[in-house]
């Protein structure tokens, strides 16, 4: 009785199955009956069960009533036969993660690879210095701030940043830092005064920055994601620094799909001034005549405990609500990818630095060996449309995009594609090149980061042929017959 039985031999099985146990006494039928069980598939042992409790109605006569008895039968062999059919399977993701949230993501067109808990709002720690980074690019983007402009740290500055047990490089009162030297630091070793300070260069005051951080998520459509402060922090770790006005004990929530779509548009609109993300260790003047080394907090750089190819930034986040996360950034050839984990966990569930950088490596990996960048040929995922009066009935189509796309390698996610053509532009005469509409590609796998995204990743269609109108004559002929 090893190994499982097909349903084509089932009853004859089950008859000499039933006779073997029967045979055995002192409860010695019903060990042998759960052995039986034991061999099964799922869908064979309920069979072998429902079987085995007709018997026993039978045996025991416990529907005296023949008609109800009749009816009885009836139904066991409906359950039978509906146990009996291919059972449709659900879409399963590839792996689980050891985290509380994840997604991984096309850098270049914001398609999901994976995600798991991504539209959770969750504490997210220093990731969501991002924001900060975002807010600070897009002000000296519009030339209201500049690299060069310099702060003068105050008293708030210096007690922050020398309190224990908080990332930090020292401000000390009545120094001058460069807003450059201040952005550094922030990306680099997650320096929590220096955002702080960023935030009031920006906004003035670190309320009104904090205003200017929740309007910018609502511009970017980051649904899931409201700020109590430039840090991260917990405002009981700051307190008695925290924003007035907000939550004593509050701090700032992302989903990972948030932290994503941040990191898209980041890479997306400033390329250049992410580069500082790369840098390892880079000196940091506290004054003149005091230097300390900033170590990047990116476990994942050429030079960190971790180091993986292609690593391109980007944030890491940790506190005791959030656990340990990562914002990742690789590219690799063709295809670049951004990652997020929220908590990462060891595999018996305790929260570790190590584990957000490795459970980054698993979901990046699966992006490098699972999917690829492939140039799409419409002719791969959908039938030759028809033409209308033309010398041929259908129409050979190209696109103009040859841009590669995310594609999944395995057979079963392939995805399909759906026209969208002109009607118009589908009567002949058609001329080679013609633009006779669009194609999505359509499926499980094509969800991105935002409805518009998806619609820009849609593919222009053209003719790959020319098709001659088809004489008066025979299209009257065609007509009536």
């Amino acid at each position: 009785m090893v190994g499982t039985i097909s349903n084509y031999h089932f009853l004859t099985a089950f008859r000499s199955f039933e006779e073997k146990c029967l045979k055995q006494q002192n409860g010695a039928n019903t060990r042998c009956r759960f052995a039986v069980l034991s061999s099964l598939n799922h869908l064979e042992q309920c069979t072998y069960v429902i079987m085995i409790f007709a018997k026993y109605i039978e045996k025991e006569k416990l529907l005296m009533n023949e008609h109800l008895r009749r009816w009885a039968a009836i139904l066991i062999c409906i359950t039978f036969m509906m146990l009996m059919l291919p059972q449709p399977s659900l879409a399963k993701t590839p792996f689980d993660l050891n985290a509380k949230a994840a997604i991984l993501v096309d850098a270049k067109t914001g398609k999901i690879l994976y995600e798991k808990n991504a539209e959770q709002s969750l504490p997210v720690a220093s990731m969501s210095k991002m924001m900060t980074q975002y807010v600070v690019l897009n002000q000296i983007k519009e030339k209201k701030l500049s690299w060069d402009d310099v702060y003068k740290a105050q008293e708030i500055d210096q007690l922050l940043s020398t309190k224990p047990g908080l990332s930090n490089i020292p401000l000390y009162q009545g120094e001058e830092y460069t807003l450059k030297e201040l952005y550094d630091s922030m990306m680099i070793v997650s320096a929590n005064a220096s955002s702080r300070a960023l935030g009031e260069m920006a906004g003035k005051t670190d309320k009104q920055f904090v205003q200017m951080m929740n309007e910018q998520a609502k511009q970017l459509k980051l649904h899931n994601s409201y700020f109590v402060n430039t840090s991260g922090l917990n405002n009981e770790d700051i307190h008695p620094y925290e924003v007035k006005g907000t939550n004593p004990t509050d701090e700032n929530h992302m989903s990972a799909k948030d932290l994503a779509l941040l990191a898209y548009h980041l890479t997306k609109e400033f390329p250049e001034e992410l580069a500082v993300e790369t840098t390892e260790t880079k000196p940091f003047y506290i004054t003149d005549n005091l230097v300390i080394d900033m170590v990047n907090t990116n476990e994942m750089l050429p030079g960190g405990k971790y180091p993986y190819e292609g690593i391109l930034g980007m944030k890491t986040g940790m506190n005791k609500a959030a656990g340990h996360g990562f914002t990742g950034h690789v590219k690799r050839g063709d295809i670049e990818l951004i990652s997020v984990v929220i908590g990462g966990q060891t595999k018996d569930g305790k929260p570790s630095s190590k584990a957000r950088f490795m459970e980054t490596k698993k979901l990046l990996d699966y992006g490098f060996k699972q999917w690829e960048c492939q140039s799409v040929n419409p002719a791969d995922y959908t039938q030759q449309p028809n033409v209308e009066k033309g010398k041929q009935e259908t129409i050979a189509i190209d696109t103009t995009n040859k841009s590669c796309m995310m594609i999944p390698k395995t057979a079963d996610q392939q995805p399909k594609g759906k026209l969208h053509l002109n009607e118009e532009s589908m009567q002949a005469p058609i001329e080679k090149g013609k633009k006779l509409g669009t194609m999505e590609l359509t499926g499980p796998t094509e969800q991105y980061l935002t409805p518009e995204l998806k619609k820009q990743a849609t593919i222009n269609i053209v003719a790959k042929e020319s098709v001659e109108k088809e004489n008066w004559f025979i299209l009257l002929w065609k007509s009536i017959f």
